[in-house]
């Protein structure tokens, strides 16, 4: 039951700081989208 309580926080928390880098650095992910739309071509 521990191990459970771990992962769901583990994962929520990988959640928020996946919103969080989103939020706060928006234009470098753009740009790295940019930089592989190129590349498939």
């Amino acid at each position: 039951m521990h191990m459970w309580c771990e992962r769901i926080s583990a994962t929520l928390g990988g959640i928020l700081v996946g919103l969080w880098y989103g939020k706060t650095f928006p234009a470098e992910q753009k740009k790295a989208d940019d930089s592989q739309k190129s590349k498939k071509k």
